[in-house]
């Protein structure tokens, strides 16, 4: 973009503008007089042409005058627009420092040894893919990630009281997790026909990840990694399974009915017990796998 500077004339273009058309009144004025004019002191002829040569002047100047004030006039467009394109970029600025700190902010929550902070963290996390689709993939990730972490299931004859109370409450913070990526990798779509709340086209890597009981049902899962996952109990009803992989993972009693598991890789997958009625397994992958007592 050209700067208001480089458009604005200084005092001495204009002074040079000026003298220039004194200097083409003079010659013009000079020219009327010797083509009209005669010997006398003041003659008709010598007062028209006097008149012809003003007018010439007067209207240069205000040719001049026309053009030095469209010039200003774009030059004052130009900082405009200039004050605006640096007012979009700092706000643009502003907002993504925003979406970062609120991220960072997010993440550490997560790292808090209290329950409810948490959850805080989570709920922070989903608000940030919300306002900003660009953020989505890192903030899957993350949540998948948390997930993946190791965690014992609770038992009060094992463990102490405030213990089971703890892993207790990381119950309730796993379930959370686990329903923010159900409500955005859904598949449903609402009156209106569309899923507003639908994150598209996101990797889910749960490898090794504690998901029993589990609900996923009606979920976008393509190409999602439940590599040696503990999917036991879990609603995978109707979900898009296209490609994923459960090599080795723990299935008993999974719900996968209508499932679309279509070159899905089961391989020494336990699918004992589990559901596949209606189930779609073209060209899916069952090597190694337990299938006893599968329903179809």
């Amino acid at each position: 973009m050209t700067s208001a500077r480089g458009v604005a004339l200084s005092n001495r273009a204009i002074a040079v503008i000026g003298v220039g058309l004194l200097a083409v009144g003079a010659v013009f004025t000079a020219l009327l007089l010797w083509q009209f004019g005669d010997d006398r002191p003041v003659t008709k002829a010598r007062l028209e042409a006097i008149k012809v040569a003003g007018t010439i002047v007067v209207a240069a100047g205000g040719l001049v005058a026309l053009w030095l004030a469209a010039r200003k006039q774009r030059s004052t467009e130009l900082e405009l627009g200039r004050q605006l394109a640096a007012d979009a970029a700092n706000q643009l600025d502003a907002a993504e420092r925003r979406i970062t700190e609120l991220y960072t902010k997010a993440a550490d929550q997560l790292g808090s040894d209290k329950a409810p902070v948490r959850l805080a963290g989570l709920y922070a996390l989903e608000r940030v893919g919300i306002g900003a689709p660009d953020q989505r993939a890192t903030i899957v990730n993350v949540i998948c990630a948390y997930l993946r972490m190791p965690h014992a299931a609770p038992n009060l004859d094992e463990q102490s009281p405030e213990e089971y109370e703890r892993i207790k409450q990381e119950d309730q913070v796993r379930l959370t997790a686990q329903r923010i990526l159900s409500r955005h990798l859904s598949t449903l779509v609402d009156a209106s026909g569309t899923s507003e709340n639908r994150w598209q086209r996101l990797h889910i890597d749960l490898t090794s990840a504690n998901l029993q009981d589990a609900d996923f049902a009606q979920c976008d899962l393509t190409d999602a990694d439940f590599t040696r996952a503990d999917l036991s109990g879990a609603r995978l009803t109707s979900a898009t399974l296209t490609h994923a992989r459960f090599t080795s993972a723990l299935l008993r009693g999974t719900d996968l009915r209508n499932a679309q598991a279509v070159r899905a890789d089961f391989s020494d997958a336990l699918l004992s017990g589990a559901d596949l009625t209606g189930a779609t397994t073209t060209d899916a992958i069952f090597t190694g796998a337990k299938t006893d007592r599968v329903r179809r």
